[in-house]
């Protein structure tokens, strides 16, 4: 049985706000091996930082497949953006473009008329509650294989699917991309709304400084 340490203790109370990227690949993978809709759905909602109203919009008409791009339409003042369908070679669970033909491919079988990209079961879009309720269920499915390995179940705090944008923007800080440009890819108008979605670590902190002071010196 796992159980948490006091440092996880402190964490869990701070309310985390982002995925580590191995709870971001388990949760993916748990969703690639059920089901091709799930899967695709929270590969383009981390991919873009959507809100779960925007992925419940997502319709086939903005999607491009001879540009290779999707368009997103974002809610709350933010910018609209179109952005390349991206391929992730080596780790299929975060490849959107190979996520995305499998749904489709299983959609045409199926012979939904809907011109929704992601449909229920019982036709026409998902909901916003169905949204974040299979991001709640796939996080549970993660944290109970995580438990079984020994290792920290994912918080409460992060298991609704807004915590994918935060994950993106904070993934993307700690592999050093430009502020600028990744207040672009999450479609927001200002710094100050995109600084709301990069965290990090005290220990990724003095890491980093630790490393540009052994360049300089």
């Amino acid at each position: 049985m796992f159980e948490q340490t006091e440092s996880q203790k402190t964490i869990a109370a701070n309310e985390l706000k982002h995925l580590s990227e191995s709870e971001l690949l388990d949760v993916l993978e748990c969703a690639r091996k059920a089901s091709s809709r799930d899967h695709a759905l929270l590969v383009v909602a981390y991919t873009h930082g959507l809100r779960n109203q925007e992925i419940a919009r997502l319709r086939l008409a903005d999607l491009s497949w001879k540009s290779q791009e999707i368009t997103i339409n974002r809610l709350k003042s933010s910018l609209n953006t179109v952005q390349p369908i991206v391929r992730h070679r080596g780790r299929p669970a975060l490849c959107e473009m190979t996520a995305l033909r499998a749904w489709l491919r299983e959609r045409r079988r199926n012979n939904d008329p809907s011109d929704f990209v992601f449909v229920s079961k019982k036709g026409g879009s998902l909901g916003q509650r169905q949204v974040n309720r299979l991001f709640a269920d796939y996080c549970e499915l993660a944290s109970q294989a995580r438990i079984a390995r020994g290792e920290a179940p994912i918080a409460n705090s992060v298991r609704h699917v807004h915590c994918l944008k935060h994950s993106r923007g904070t993934s993307l800080a700690e592999r050093g991309v430009n502020p600028y440009r990744i207040k672009l890819i999450l479609g927001h108008k200002s710094m100050a709304s995109t600084e709301r979605y990069l965290h990090g670590s005290q220990k990724q902190a003095w890491a980093e400084a630790q490393r540009f002071s052994m360049e300089v010196f």
